[in-house]
C-alpha cells in the first residue's frame, strides 16, 4: 500500500512538474510575442546639478522663435538656419534649399539630379562626388526688401522644421513646413504677393512666353531642360511673366507648392492628384516583438487631409516597408547623396526589421583551440600591464576604458579569477572619478541645447577641443565606449550597477533620449530615423550639411546600448539598442560600405568601397585627420567587437581587401596596421592571428583582445599563413597620395589642398605647417608638421595657428 502511495505521489509530482514546465513555456511564448514600446523614458529627472554644473552654451541659437522653450536638436539637417550666418544650405532631401542673403529675398530650390566627380584616384574610382546645387527656382514676395526669417517650430524626432519669412512692419509673410523626403516644396503665403524667379531662363508658363496667366496649376519651362509645376491650393491666382520672372498681380493668402515635372505621364498625374495635402512634421513609433522590430512614421498633414500623402523614400526604407503600409509609385528623383528616391503614397509608413541581432557580450563561437594558450598568456600580460584610465578627453579615454573592459570579459571567460578581480577593481576606480565629476574635463549640463558637454571646449576659441564634444560633435562615438564599458561592468559585477546606472543612463539620454516625456534632452539627438543612421557633426555651419565618417563607432554605440539594457534587465533599452542597430546596419550596408552589387551609390564611387566622410550633400574619400587609405578604411573598422561580423560581411571585406587594403598594408606603420589585420581575420584568421602577435597596436586595442577576436572568426576561413600582397612600389595612383606626401614640402613652399570644392569653399584644407605648435585636428597624424585646419579662422573661429593661404 505504501509503495502504491509513493508511486501515485511520484506520478502526481511528475504531472505537476510537467504542468509547471508547460506554463513556463507558455509564459515564455507569450513573452516572446509581447510588443515592447521602446520609446519610453529612461528617466524624467533633471540631471543632478551637483554633478553636472549647469552652463549657458557659448553658441546661442539664432533666428529661433519657438512658441515655448524646449530641448533643441544640434545634429539634425536644420542646424544651418539657426547658427552663424544662416546662409548655408538646408539639405531637405531631395531638395536643397537656400535662404537668399540678397535679392530676391526668399528661398532658392535646387533639384538638379546631377553630381560632380573627381579627381580620379585610378581608372576605377574618384575621390569625391558632390550634388550640384543651383537656384532652379526662387520663391519670394514683392513686399520683401531684406532677408528676414526665423524658425518657428520643430518636430520632436527631428524630421521637420517650420521656417517663416517676413517683412518688418508688414503683414506679408511666407511660412514653409520643411520636411525630410517632401515631394513638393510648400509655401504658405499670408498677405504677400508672389515673386518667382530662376537662375535659368523661363521659356514659357502654360505655353505662354509672356503676359498674365490665371489658374491653379502652372507649368514653368526652363532653358536647362527642367519644367517645374506650381500648384495653388486655395483658389485661382494670377501670375504675370515679365523680365524672366513671375509676379503676382496682388497679395494672396494661399498655399503654393512647387515640384519638378516628371518624364512619365502617369507620374505627373499622381503629382497632380496628391498636391492638395502636404506634410508638416512626423511622429515616431517604435516597438520590438521577439526578434522583430518595427518603426513607424506617422506623417502630420495639412491641406486636404482627405487626400493621401505622396512622399519620397530612400532605398533602405523601401527594403523594409510592410505590405500594408505605403505603396510605391513611378514618381522618381535623385537624392543629394543617397541615390534614387521613389515616391510612396501613404499617410503612415510601417517599416519592419525581421531579424534583430541577438549578439551578447562575447563572440557567438569559442576561440579555435589551437590559439587558446597564446590568448591566455597575452591576457595575463595585458591585465598586469594595466591601463591609464585618467580622464582627459572623452574619445581616447573612452577607448582606454573600453579596451580594458574587454580584458575583464576575457578574464571572466577564461576563469582567471584573480585577474578578473583586479581588472574590475581598476575599472571601477576609473569610473569613480567620472561618477563624482572629479576630472578636470567634467561633464556640464547645457541649459541652452539641453545636453551634456565636456568642459574643455567651452572657453573662448576652443570649439574644436576634445574633437568638438562641447559643441555636440561625436557624442555617440565618445559615449558608446563608456556605455559599453558600463554594460560590461554591470554584467560582471551587478553590485556596482546602482552606483553606475544614473551616469550611463545620462549618456544615453544626451545622445538618443527615446521619449518626449523626458523634457531634459531632445528626442534622438544623433540618430536620424529618416536617414537610417546618425550624424556626428554638431553646432558648426556646413556647406555640405551634416556628416559622419566612423560607422563602426556608431555601431559600437548601438551595440553598447543593447548590452546596457541586457546587463541591467531593461527590455526597453535593450530593444531600443537592437532596433537602432538593425536600422543603422541596413543603412551602413546600403550607403557607406559599398560592395560590387551596390545599386544605390554612384558607380564612379563604388570602387572606393567605403564612402569616407559622408555628408548630406556629398561623399569624400578622406577623413578629418588625413588622406591615407588606412585611415579612411580603418576608421570604418574600429573597434572590432562581436557585433562587427554582422555589419562587415565577408563579401564586402574580401572586395575591400583585394582592391585596396592588400595594396596598402605592407607599407602601413603604427597602430593602423593592427586595425587592418583584425579586420582581415574575417577572411583569414590564421594569417591575421600570426600578424597580430607582433604588429603595433591601435590605442583602443589590446593584443589579447585582437588575438581572441581573430580566433573566434568562423573556422571556414582558417588560412595557413603566408600573406601574398601587391608590392607597394608597383601600385600607381593618380589621386590623393596615400603617404602624406603633401606634408614633405619645406616650410613656406606652395602646397596643394586635398579638399573637395565644398570643403575649399568652407575654408578647410590640408596644409603644411612647420611649427604645428598649438595642435590642430590631425596635427602630426600623417607625419610630422601636417594638420587639417581652416585657412580662414573666422569660418569656425579657429583657435589654432593660421595656415598658409593656399588651396
Amino acid at each position: 500500500m505504501r509503495v502504491a502511495i509513493i508511486i501515485s505521489l511520484s506520478i502526481l509530482f511528475i504531472v505537476i512538474i510537467m504542468a509547471l514546465a508547460w506554463c513556463l513555456t507558455l509564459l515564455a511564448t507569450i513573452s516572446l510575442g509581447t510588443s515592447i514600446d521602446v520609446l519610453v523614458p529612461i528617466s524624467t529627472q533633471k540631471p543632478d546639478a551637483s554633478l553636472y554644473t549647469n552652463i549657458v552654451h557659448p553658441r546661442q541659437p539664432q533666428r529661433l522663435n519657438l512658441a515655448s522653450k524646449r530641448p533643441l536638436h544640434t545634429n539634425k539637417f536644420y542646424t544651418n538656419p539657426i547658427i552663424g550666418s544662416g546662409e548655408n544650405p538646408i539639405i531637405a532631401q531631395p531638395y536643397v534649399l537656400l535662404v537668399n542673403p540678397s535679392s530676391p529675398f526668399g528661398v532658392s530650390i535646387s533639384c538638379t539630379e546631377q553630381q560632380a566627380f573627381g579627381p580620379q584616384i585610378d581608372s576605377t574610382r574618384v575621390k569625391y562626388f558632390i550634388n550640384v546645387i543651383l537656384k532652379n527656382m526662387q520663391v519670394s514676395a514683392t513686399e520683401f526688401t531684406a532677408r528676414n526669417f526665423e524658425v518657428i517650430n520643430v518636430d520632436d524626432p527631428g524630421f521637420s522644421f517650420t521656417l517663416k519669412m517676413f517683412q518688418q512692419g508688414s503683414q506679408a509673410s511666407i511660412t514653409m513646413p520643411i520636411v525630410r523626403g517632401m515631394a513638393y516644396v510648400t509655401f504658405e503665403y499670408n498677405s504677400a504677393t508672389p515673386k518667382i524667379s530662376t537662375a535659368h531662363a523661363i521659356f514659357s508658363v502654360n505655353g505662354q512666353s509672356s503676359g498674365k496667366i490665371t489658374g491653379k496649376r502652372f507649368e514653368v519651362s526652363l532653358n536647362n531642360g527642367q519644367t517645374w509645376i506650381i500648384y495653388a491650393l486655395n483658389g485661382d491666382i494670377t501670375l504675370e511673366l515679365r523680365d524672366n520672372q513671375l509676379f503676382g498681380t496682388q497679395a494672396i493668402t494661399n498655399v503654393l507648392r512647387l515640384t519638378k515635372k516628371q518624364g512619365d505621364s502617369y507620374a505627373n498625374s499622381l503629382l497632380d492628384s496628391h498636391a492638395a495635402v502636404y506634410p508638416t512634421g512626423c511622429q515616431l513609433k517604435a516597438d520590438v516583438t521577439g526578434s522583430k522590430g518595427t518603426y513607424t512614421f506617422l506623417w502630420e498633414r495639412k491641406g486636404d487631409i482627405t487626400k493621401t500623402l505622396l512622399h519620397y523614400t530612400f532605398a533602405h526604407h523601401r527594403e523594409v516597408m510592410t505590405s500594408g503600409s505605403a505603396t510605391g509609385t513611378p514618381v522618381l528623383t535623385k537624392s543629394a547623396s543617397k541615390g534614387p528616391m521613389v515616391g510612396y503614397v501613404g499617410n503612415i509608413w510601417i517599416m519592419e526589421e525581421k531579424s534583430l541581432s541577438t549578439m551578447g557580450f562575447l563572440a557567438p563561437r569559442a576561440p579555435a583551440a589551437q590559439y587558446e594558450d597564446r590568448i591566455v598568456a597575452q591576457l595575463i600580460k595585458d591585465i598586469n600591464a594595466g591601463v591609464n584610465l585618467g580622464v582627459t578627453d572623452y574619445y581616447f579615454t573612452g577607448k582606454a576604458f573600453h579596451k580594458y573592459a574587454l580584458l575583464c570579459l576575457l578574464a571572466d571567460y577564461y576563469r582567471e579569477t584573480s585577474l578578473r578581480t583586479e581588472c574590475i577593481r581598476k575599472l571601477q576606480e576609473g569610473f569613480d572619478v567620472l561618477l563624482q565629476g572629479k576630472n578636470s574635463n567634467a561633464l556640464k549640463y547645457d541649459t541652452t541645447w539641453y545636453g551634456l558637454v565636456s568642459a574643455a571646449g567651452l572657453p573662448a576659441n576652443q570649439e574644436l577641443a576634445d574633437f568638438g564634444n562641447s559643441y555636440y560633435n561625436d557624442h555617440h562615438y565618445h559615449w558608446g565606449y563608456f556605455i559599453q564599458t558600463g554594460a560590461i561592468l554591470a554584467y560582471l559585477d551587478s553590485s556596482y550597477t546602482p552606483k553606475l546606472k544614473g551616469w550611463v543612463d545620462a549618456l544615453i539620454r544626451d545622445s538618443n533620449n527615446p521619449s518626449t516625456q523626458d523634457t531634459h534632452f531632445p528626442q534622438f539627438r544623433y540618430f536620424d530615423w529618416f536617414s537610417g543612421h546618425s550624424w556626428s557633426q554638431g553646432l558648426f555651419e556646413s556647406a555640405d550639411g551634416k556628416d559622419q565618417e566612423s560607422t563602426s563607432e556608431e555601431v559600437n554605440y548601438h551595440y553598447g546600448v543593447a548590452l546596457w539594457g541586457l546587463a541591467t534587465g531593461s527590455k526597453t533599452t535593450e530593444g531600443l539598442g537592437r532596433l537602432m542597430l538593425a536600422v543603422a546596419k541596413r543603412a551602413i550596408q546600403t550607403y557607406f560600405l559599398m560592395d560590387s552589387a551596390n545599386k544605390v551609390m554612384p558607380k564612379e564611387y563604388i570602387a572606393n568601397k567605403v564612402t569616407g566622410i559622408f555628408f548630406e550633400n556629398k561623399a569624400d574619400y578622406a577623413t578629418w585627420f588625413g588622406p591615407n587609405p588606412e585611415f579612411i578604411h580603418g576608421i570604418q573598422m574600429l573597434p572590432s567587437t562581436p557585433i562587427t561580423e554582422e555589419v562587415r560581411l565577408p563579401k564586402f571585406v574580401q572586395e575591400e581587401w583585394d582592391t585596396i587594403i592588400s595594396k596598402v598594408v605592407p607599407s602601413v606603420t603604427g597602430g593602423w596596421k593592427s586595425i587592418l589585420y583584425t579586420n582581415y581575420a574575417i577572411l583569414n584568421r590564421g594569417e591575421a592571428f600570426n600578424q597580430l602577435l607582433t604588429v603595433p597596436l591601435d590605442d583602443g586595442l589590446t593584443r589579447a583582445w585582437a588575438l581572441y577576436w581573430a580566433a573566434t572568426r568562423p573556422n571556414t576561413n582558417d588560412g595557413t599563413g603566408t600573406l601574398t600582397t601587391t608590392n607597394p612600389s608597383s601600385v600607381t595612383t593618380t589621386g590623393a597620395p596615400s603617404t602624406g606626401g603633401e606634408c614633405t614640402l619645406p616650410a613656406g613652399a606652395s602646397c596643394t589642398s586635398l579638399t573637395s570644392p565644398g570643403d575649399a569653399a568652407a575654408g578647410l584644407g590640408m596644409y603644411y605647417d612647420a611649427s604645428c605648435s598649438q595642435g590642430g585636428v590631425g596635427c602630426n597624424h600623417i607625419q610630422p608638421n601636417c594638420r587639417l585646419c581652416a585657412k580662414n579662422p573666422a569660418v569656425v573661429n579657429n583657435p589654432f595657428l593660421k595656415c598658409p593661404s593656399c588651396v
